[in-house]
């Protein structure tokens, strides 16, 4: 399997952020050294292919943070990186995040493709199903507009979906979307691992190579085995 991570804001904030998804610059600029030297760096289209031996790694952004511009992209220059940069579209213009010059700076860079976040960085399986419709719609839309690109690749903020969300992206118009460790790992749930704060060198390490999983995730699967569930995929299991 592709290995997928996940930032949000390369900054140094003197308190962690909620969910420690906060990394500086120094530590993002060992991350990117070290991929780029150790692994192959694919765009995340590349991902979507059945060669499952063509292994790689991609990167990717969610929300829009300013800081995705002012910071990460120079590094990633650096390194010649490729980005998808997911943005949360109905928070174009808030204060730390991308404004629509910003987004349309951005957008126009050949290492970054621009996808869908929903539309205010809600809890998808919280809302109705016209709820859900409208931020899958609507975050295309204006993306669309703001930038001039094609939107048809998308996450789910806070990693989460079900079933019932994944038909419905593919009904907005998506081609694939990315949870974090949720759902079923198909094409409109995939997989993303999430890099923080904590997130030593060793620790990255282990995540990019795919020895790094969620302790409460593994005991999930194993309890599904043990109980007989016939419902896990093979890509349930080959994490395992």
């Amino acid at each position: 399997m592709h290995s997928i991570l996940v930032y949000h804001t390369i900054s140094s904030p003197a308190e962690p952020l909620p969910g420690d998804i906060d990394i500086s610059p120094e530590k993002f600029d060992r991350q990117l050294r070290w991929l780029s030297s150790w692994h192959r760096v694919v765009t995340l289209d590349e991902t979507l292919g059945s060669d499952s031996r063509a292994r790689g790694v991609a990167i990717t952004f969610d929300d829009g943070f300013r800081d995705n511009l002012t910071v990460a992209l120079p590094l990633l220059e650096k390194f010649r990186l490729p980005i998808t940069l997911f943005v949360a579209a109905g928070l174009v213009g808030q204060d730390n995040y991308l404004s629509a010059d910003e987004l349309r700076e951005i957008a126009r860079h050949p290492l970054v493709t621009i996808g869908a976040h929903g539309l205010w960085h809600r809890h998808f399986t919280r809302l109705s199903n016209d709820e859900a419709r409208l931020e899958l719609r609507e975050s295309r839309s204006l993306l669309k507009n703001i930038t001039g690109r094609k939107i048809d690749l998308m996450a789910w903020p806070y990693g989460e979906c079900d079933a019932g969300l994944e038909r419905l992206s593919e009904e907005c118009g998506y081609r694939a979307a990315w949870s974090v460790w949720k759902g079923t790992n198909s094409t409109y749930s995939r997989w993303r691992v999430p890099l923080g704060r904590r997130d030593n060198m060793a620790r990255f390490i282990a995540k990019v190579s795919g020895a790094y999983l969620p302790t409460k995730f593994l005991e999930q699967k194993l309890a599904r085995i043990r109980s007989g569930d016939k419902t896990l995929e093979c890509a349930d299991l080959s994490v395992l």
